[in-house]
């Protein structure tokens, strides 16, 4: 493979988008509406997670469970900030926004979650990212628990359960 197929790739990519034609929506998704903010963060951290049940099985892609799992708690938040408060997504730039604002509506009570997730996520996720250190299985499996907890509690808590797909993939 050279650049030409990597130019042809990159056009092709280009193309689908200008055209609107990027296939049909991935199933999970495809119930969502557009406009609705809530509902587009608590579909792509059900995504994600369906992603990492089935990395779980038969694979040693352990990096790629500890991504998701950052990324599906983070998501996590986002559906309940955009779904509990006026906030919309656009206005979390940076991660740190995300976790400082459910950390300051105390949603976890005085357990501090949010600010300890904060805190291990600044300083591991970019070592895993960047494979300064190498996340083992029992690592990835933790980090995947600990996304469905974060998940399924503030799912609870908005009482969305009828929006999330994540008993679909189970």
């Amino acid at each position: 493979m050279g650049l030409n197929e990597v130019v042809d790739a990159l056009e092709r990519v280009e193309r689908l988008l200008e055209d609107g034609q990027t296939g049909p929506a991935q199933d999970s998704l495809s119930w969502q509406r557009a406009s609705d903010d809530a509902d587009i963060q608590l579909g792509k951290a059900c995504a994600m997670l369906g992603t990492c049940r089935q990395l779980r099985q038969g694979t040693n892609n352990y990096v790629s469970i500890v991504e998701l799992s950052f990324n599906a708690i983070e998501r996590s938040f986002q559906f309940y900030l955009v779904e509990m408060t006026s906030a919309e997504s656009a206005d979390y730039r940076k991660h740190e926004e995300v976790f400082a604002d459910i950390a300051a509506r105390n949603v976890f009570s005085d357990e501090e979650v949010a600010s300890r997730i904060d805190a291990f996520r600044s300083e591991h996720r970019s070592r895993f990212y960047y494979d300064i250190d190498r996340p083992g299985r029992d690592f990835a499996m933790g980090m995947h628990d600990l996304a469905e907890e974060v998940h399924h509690y503030l799912v609870e808590f908005a009482d969305a359960h009828s929006r999330c797909s994540c008993n679909e993939c189970e």
